[in-house]
């Protein structure tokens, strides 16, 4: 357990140097999922996104998870951003607008997200 915690905190950090590169491509493939989006609202942003053709503003983002705060989702959209998941771009205009996509690397998972969404239906 204690392992896992010192792995997650070394991946967060982004300290891959030496040994650490060597254990993190040793452990099971789902770690490395569930540390880019096994956080609470992740799956729910990304296909929030999808929803609304791959873009979307903060406040439309905002309005489709009804439970999550402000704070939070900035918070979240920041770590999809540095995991390569999302994209951010400033809208020019009065006020500048920011919308955020997904990346080709989010595309991949938005099969997936359908099937858990079926699966949580049937289920």
């Amino acid at each position: 357990m204690i392992f896992r915690f010192i792995l997650i905190i070394m991946v967060r950090i982004g300290d891959f140097g030496g040994f650490m590169s060597k254990v993190v491509e040793k452990t099971n493939p789902l770690d490395k999922a569930v540390l880019l989006v096994g956080k609470k609202y992740d799956l729910l942003i990304l296909d929030s996104l999808y929803l609304h053709n791959k873009r979307s503003g903060f406040n439309q983002i905002l309005k489709d998870i009804p439970k999550i705060n402000p704070r939070i989702l900035s918070i979240r959209l920041k770590s999809l951003e540095a995991n390569k998941l999302i994209s951010k771009t400033l809208v020019l205009g009065t006020p500048v607008k920011t919308e955020y996509a997904l990346t080709p690397k989010a595309e991949e998972l938005v099969e997936i997200i359908e099937k858990l969404k079926a699966w949580a239906v049937k289920n």
